[in-house]
């Protein structure tokens, strides 16, 4: 099978046009997800869009951070969005839903509990306050 990637501004159009707005040459975008979600259509959705995506909502369109992480957690959970760690992704944004915490700290603190690390090389008081214990750089 032919892999295929997704990239920010096709997922940016769907979350923030409307149907009725929407220049023509995006109009697929209302189409194409729900097949999407389906499973009708599969593509790989790497990290680095999906948190380019949170930051182009957040900053730039003035989307909440839990508004921005909830959708963009229904869109990680589609049938047809593969990831190489979709858990890790999922509780990510979770943590992004519910603290008010700088994206990559909530990737952090996600993979941390997922592998059992307790320990950081940070200054962020924010990881501390967290529940990881930040180690002195020496």
């Amino acid at each position: 099978m032919n892999s295929k990637i997704i990239d920010t501004n096709v997922i940016v159009r769907y979350l923030v046009e409307s149907p009725a707005t929407i220049a023509v040459r995006f109009k697929g975008v209302f189409t194409f997800f729900p097949r999407l979600e389906k499973g009708e259509v599969v593509v790989k959705l790497t990290e680095l869009v999906l948190f380019e995506t949170f930051f182009v909502l957040t900053r730039i369109y003035k989307v909440p951070q839990n508004e921005a992480a909830e959708k963009l957690s229904g869109i990680v959970s589609f049938k047809g969005v593969q990831m190489s760690d979709k858990s890790l992704i999922v509780s990510c944004l979770k943590i992004l839903q519910d603290k008010k915490i700088d994206l990559v700290d909530a990737y952090l603190l996600a993979f941390a509990k997922k592998k059992n690390i307790h320990h950081v090389y940070s200054f962020d008081s924010d990881l501390y306050r967290h529940g990881l214990k930040l180690i002195e750089i020496k």
